[in-house]
C-alpha cells in the first residue's frame, strides 16, 4: 500500500529528512465506553441542590454538603463510591413532591428495667445501641433511644419520643419511605433488658403510610447528550418504573443511542416479585431481588448499580453472578430453589444468593422484556448483559466514524483511481467495520466471525450521495448459564 503525504512532495530531490505529522485515531481499533453512573433521589429539608440537573459528585463530604447526610441521595451515593472502582457516580437531586406524605413508624416501650442492659434498635439493619440504667422507666428508655437514634446522622430517619412511644420519620417524602426497615434484636446476642415488660415495633410506613414519590420525567428527560451507562432508580412504584422505561425508548433512539441498564431493587415476597414482573416489559428495567432483606430497595439498587458498573467497564458483556453485592444484608430462611429461580428469569425477572456470612451475591442478572410489542416471546433481551455489549459496540462504531477521515471526508466510489486521503469509499468502511468486529471478538462480545465479516454490507446511499450505509450483522455472545453434563454408567458385563 503506497503511504500518501500531504505535505511532502513527490518531485523533492535534494537530501532531507521530513517529518510530517497527522493526527489520526489508533489503538486497538475501538474505543472503550466510559461508564457513568446517574443515580436519582431525594435530599433533606434545608438543602437546595438544582432540581433535575446531574452532577458528579467526587466524596462523601461532597455529597453531605449538597444533599445532607442521612438523605436518601447521600446514602446511595456513598455505598456507590465505595464500590463503583472509579466509574464517576452523578446524582440527580429531586425535590419532594407537592403533595408527599412522610413515612413513619414507631417502637413502644412498656415498663421499667430493673436491671442494666443494652437495647439493640436496627434502621436498615444497622445497629443502634441504647443503653439502659437500672429503674429507668419507657420514658427514659424512650428519651435514650431518640438520643441514639438522632446522634447518628446518616441514618435515613429521625426520631422524637413521647412517653415511651418513639416515632420514627423519614428525611424524605414519599412511598420510598415506606421501605425503611426498623426492628429490634437481629442478632441471637441481642436481649431485651430485664423488667422491661415489651418492645414492640410498628414498622415505617404502618403509622403513617409515605405516599408520593417525585416524578422522573423532568430529570429523564434532560440527560441530553450524556452517557450514562447505569440508571439507578430508587422508586418501585409503577409511575417511576414507567418514566424510566419511557427514557430507555427515546434513548435508544439511533439518533441519540443512550442506552442504559435501568436498576432497581426489590425486597418483597417472591409471590409478590412474580406478580410485579407480570405487569413491566421492558430492557430498561432490572430488578436486583433480595426477598425479605432488612436492606432497603434503594440502597440493593445503588450498591447493585456501582458493582454492575465496575464490572462492565472492564469485562463489557461479562455476567457478574457469584459476586457480592457490598453492604447488602441477607434474608435467612428466603433461599429460592433451583425452580423458582428458574421461573423468575423466565418472567423478567432476576435472583440473588444469600451466603452463609450474611451477604448476598448475584445471580442471573435480566431485564423484564419478555414479549415483543406484538405478544410474541422474545430472549433477545432476556439477560442484561445485553445491554453494555451493545453500549460498547455502537459507542465503539460511533467513534470509529467519527474521527479522521470521517470527520471532514468526501463520498466516492470503490474503484482505481488516485484518491485523496480524505476520500471515503464503502470499501474504507467495511474495512473499519471489519477491525471493529475483530476487536469485539476479542473482547468476547461477538461470535461467528465468518458469518459477520462475509454478511457485512457497505454501500452508497441510491438517494443521498453524502451518506455510506453500513449493515454489520453481529452475532452477539451469550453468558455462560449452563453447563449440562450426562454421565453414562455401567458395570461391565
Amino acid at each position: 500500500m503506497a503511504i500518501t503525504f500531504n505535505n511532502v512532495s513527490p518531485t523533492r530531490r535534494a537530501s532531507a529528512v521530513f517529518v510530517e505529522q497527522e493526527a489520526v485515531t489508533r489503538g486497538s481499533g475501538v474505543s472503550v465506553i466510559p461508564h457513568k453512573i446517574l443515580t436519582l433521589g431525594q435530599y433533606n429539608t434545608g438543602f437546595t441542590p438544582t432540581d433535575n440537573v446531574a452532577q458528579l459528585i467526587i466524596s462523601k463530604d461532597d455529597a453531605w454538603t449538597r444533599y445532607g447526610r442521612g438523605s436518601m441521595l447521600s446514602r446511595m451515593v456513598e455505598i456507590q463510591l465505595d464500590n463503583s472502582g472509579g466509574v464517576p457516580v452523578y446524582a440527580m437531586p429531586l425535590a419532594d413532591d407537592g403533595g408527599a406524605v412522610t413515612a413513619t413508624g414507631t417502637i413502644v416501650v412498656v415498663g421499667t428495667a430493673s436491671a442494666a442492659g443494652t437495647l439493640a434498635v436496627y434502621v436498615e439493619g444497622k445497629k443502634i445501641s441504647v443503653a439502659v440504667a437500672a429503674l429507668d422507666d419507657a420514658t427514659a428508655i424512650g428519651d435514650a433511644i431518640e438520643a441514639a437514634v438522632n446522634a447518628d446522622l446518616d441514618l435515613p430517619v429521625t426520631a422524637a419520643n413521647a412517653v415511651g412511644t418513639v416515632t420514627f420519620t423519614a428525611r424524605w417524602g414519599g412511598a420510598s419511605g415506606n421501605q425503611i426497615d426498623l426492628s429490634i434484636n437481629l442478632a441471637d446476642s441481642d436481649e431485651i433488658p430485664a423488667g422491661i415488660t415489651s418492645v414492640t415495633v410498628t414498622n415505617m410506613g404502618d403509622v403513617v403510610a409515605g405516599a408520593t414519590n417525585p416524578v422522573l420525567t423532568t430529570a429523564l428527560a434532560g440527560l441530553g447528550n450524556t452517557w450514562y451507562t447505569e440508571i439507578c432508580n430508587p422508586y418501585i412504584d409503577a409511575t417511576s418504573l414507567t418514566a424510566m422505561e419511557a427514557a430507555g425508548d427515546d434513548r435508544d433512539d439511533p439518533g441519540v443511542k443512550r442506552q442504559f441498564t435501568g436498576i432497581v431493587g426489590y425486597t418483597d415476597t417472591y409471590a409478590n416479585f412474580l406478580t410485579a414482573l407480570g405487569s413491566r416489559n421492558s430492557q430498561w428495567t432490572t430488578y436486583i431481588p433480595v426477598h425479605g432483606s432488612v436492606s432497603s430497595p434503594y440502597m440493593i439498587a445503588a450498591a447493585s448499580s456501582a458493582v454492575w458498573a465496575d464490572k462492565q467497564q472492564t469485562n463489557p458483556g461479562r455476567p457478574v453472578k457469584t459476586l457480592k453485592i457490598p453492604g447488602v444484608i441477607s434474608a435467612t430462611g428466603n433461599d429460592l430453589t433451583y425452580s423458582q429461580r428458574d421461573a423468575a428469569v423466565i418472567a423478567g425477572g432476576s435472583y440473588t444468593v444469600n451466603r452463609e456470612d450474611g451477604t448476598v451475591q448475584f445471580g442471573d442478572v435480566c431485564t423484564t422484556r419478555t414479549t415483543e410489542d406484538g405478544g410474541g416471546v422474545t430472549e433477545d433481551w432476556q439477560f442484561a448483559v445485553i445491554i453494555p455489549n451493545l453500549q460498547f459496540k455502537i459507542y465503539s462504531a460511533e467513534q470509529k466514524f467519527l474521527g479522521t477521515p470521517y470527520d471532514r471526508g468526501v463520498v466516492v466510489s470503490d474503484g482505481p483511481g488516485v484518491k485523496p486521503t480524505y476520500a471515503v469509499t464503502p470499501n474504507m468502511v467495511k474495512g473499519d467495520a471489519i477491525k471493529l468486529v475483530d476487536a469485539w471478538i476479542e473482547m468476547g462480545l461477538s461470535t461467528n466471525r465468518s458469518e459477520i465479516i462475509d454478511n457485512i454490507v457497505s454501500e452508497i446511499n441510491g438517494s443521498n450521495p453524502g451518506r455510506i450505509d453500513l449493515l454489520i450483522p453481529d452475532v452477539a455472545s451469550a453468558g455462560l448459564r449452563i453447563v449440562a453434563v450426562k454421565l453414562e454408567w455401567g458395570f461391565v458385563s
